[in-house]
């Protein structure tokens, strides 16, 4: 998508704006949807597929086409190739191109003898689900790791469904038989070690796969040392996200109190657990939250709870709860421990386990200096996260890739 959705386009527009302070040219390649924000090459977009058409016929049609471009759009492929026959780019940076534009693109780079490399915001090039996680049984999973995708049908990873599900498993065989990804892309940057680490077991060449945290407009952030007396988890609310043990942590810690900012399919699920729990008049859900009022909120905040119980990459909660000066208590999931310096900025727990939460929740309250784990945290986003650093950083793996090349 061309427009912030998600945590992927808001990092692409991050970069974006990044490269063309320091003088370079971003030649943007997307999808065309109605939310788009301009752009000079738009007419080069891939068109949109409806996938909610209407009447038997067209549901019929439009699965079939859209089955054939999630695996291989020959469209994508013919757009990539009138706009590489207008421009040169010195280098080509790919994000997630899965489904709406498809794999067909990189052979035509890798043609035109332009570099790849690819920013992996989700586990999809190991698992045909994306996330390593089964969200109908609410657990890890790993099973496609050796390359048995075949096992994400009898799953149902991808929305509960077989006949998704096999598409994705499909999707899979067919990219790797074909090596789409193999042959094409030159470097795959992960945001955190231990997606680095899921990729190599997967089969990804480690020698391909160079870590660099993501980058945060450091200065549209407020900084907050003091705060207002609560603190937050702000996110999607789903199982995978850890909300429930957050509560019980919370109301066996017996002091402070929590606001819960967000929306999500769990939303009455948890609003019941806090009523068992007896915690109601110490848990406010705001609803979904954004812009500068979110960021007035988490400013506001004692420090930002992240309980994650799937393997999440490399959260931008985090990144913008540290650039605001909040410690962070999050689970040993995925890349989360790797933005936490346990006593200095934050604390790590072990997923699922209440009572640890519980105790670091008691300890954080009644007995750190939140202010100086604040200003750690900030400190160490400047360093880390900062553009400068980033585009440094980011230009020597593109130089890299450019003189091997």
């Amino acid at each position: 998508y061309y427009f912030i959705k998600g945590g992927a386009e808001r990092y692409f527009f991050e970069l974006k704006k990044i490269l063309e302070k320091n003088g370079h040219e971003v030649i943007s390649f997307s999808m065309k949807h109605p939310q788009n924000l301009e752009s000079p090459w738009e007419e080069f977009f891939v068109d949109e597929i409806d996938f909610n058409p209407s009447g038997f016929i067209g549901k019929a049609v439009t699965g079939i086409k859209s089955s054939a471009r999630i695996v291989y759009s020959m469209h994508a492929k013919r757009q990539m190739e009138k706009l590489l026959d207008y421009v040169k780019p010195d280098i080509a940076h790919v994000h997630m191109i899965d489904h709406q534009i498809s794999p067909s693109i990189l052979p035509v780079l890798k043609s035109r003898n332009i570099p790849v490399i690819q920013t992996v915001h989700t586990y999809k090039p190991v698992c045909p689900s994306y996330r390593l996680y089964n969200m109908q049984k609410n657990r890890i999973c790993e099973k496609c790791l050796n390359g048995s995708y075949y096992r994400a049908v009898f799953e149902k990873c991808h929305k509960g469904s077989i006949g998704a599900s096999l598409l994705v498993a499909a999707e899979m065989y067919i990219h790797k038989s074909l090596k789409l990804y193999e042959n094409n892309i030159d470097i795959y940057h992960v945001p955190s070690r231990f997606m680095g680490q899921k990729l190599a077991e997967g089969g990804i060449d480690k020698s391909k796969i160079r870590h660099l945290f993501y980058t945060i407009d450091m200065d549209s952030f407020p900084v907050r040392y003091d705060n207002d007396g609560y603190f937050i988890y702000y996110g999607r609310l789903s199982a995978e996200k850890g909300i429930p043990v957050l509560l019980k942590a919370f109301a066996k810690a017996d002091t402070g109190s929590l606001k819960i900012i967000g929306t999500g399919p769990d939303k009455k699920s948890l609003e019941r657990l806090v009523s068992d729990l007896k915690i109601s008049r110490k848990v406010e859900f705001t609803g979904p939250v954004y812009g500068e009022q979110l960021k007035k909120l988490v400013s506001g905040a004692q420090f930002v709870v992240v309980p994650s119980e799937w393997y999440d990459n490399s959260p931008l909660v985090i990144y913008e709860s540290l650039t605001m000066g909040k410690p962070v208590i999050g689970s040993n999931m995925g890349g989360i421990p790797e933005l936490i310096n346990i006593g200095v900025d934050g604390f790590i727990f072990e997923a699922k386990n209440t009572e640890q939460l519980s105790l670091i929740l008691t300890d954080m309250l009644k007995h750190r200096n939140l202010s100086e784990m604040g200003r750690a945290a900030r400190a160490k986003a400047e360093k880390l996260f900062d553009p400068n650093v980033h585009y440094k950083n980011m230009m020597a793996i593109y130089n890299s890739v450019i003189k091997s090349g």
